[in-house]
């Protein structure tokens, strides 16, 4: 397959290239690949798109809330005892709650009135400088190496 710039068709044209002695098939191929290169339109300059929806979304019918049957005495009976109940359930929760309360508020007096008694007869532990006293001439050193940091 030779290119050469075609002469005899347009003279002010040397940007075309003519596959001259190639055969078709080769040719073929060489216009397959250039119009590969081409680079494709804007899609802005398109009328249809894959990219963009055509169509605007189908509306959906509104769903129609039915309201709900009128309940007979035998449930609003049977749903009131059962909130009575449950408040029954939760009042004798509340004074359990309570007792054990009043319980440990007891336990907790009668364990501070134990300790103020035994306060008295507790043994005194003598107060100990837990750091040693070091001699005079060491402490004396020792202050002089502080002041010096300074």
């Amino acid at each position: 397959m030779s290119a050469t710039p075609e002469h005899n068709h347009d003279p002010s044209n040397k940007a075309l290239t003519v596959f001259s002695g190639s055969s078709p098939e080769d040719v073929s191929h060489a216009r397959r690949l250039w119009s590969s290169l081409c680079m494709p339109s804007p899609l802005e300059s398109r009328l249809v798109s894959a990219d963009i929806p055509q169509r605007l979304p189908v509306s959906r019918p509104e769903r129609i809330i039915q309201p709900e049957p009128p309940r007979t005495d035998v449930h609003n009976l049977f749903a009131a005892q059962q909130r009575q109940e449950e408040r029954q359930k939760y009042m004798g929760m509340a004074a359990q709650r309570k007792e054990t309360l009043a319980l440990l508020r007891r336990q907790r007096e009668q364990r501070i009135q134990k300790e103020l008694l035994s306060a008295a007869f507790k043994p005194k532990a003598p107060k100990e400088n837990k750091i040693p006293k070091k001699k005079s001439s060491e402490l004396s050193v020792e202050e002089e190496m502080v002041r010096q940091l300074d």
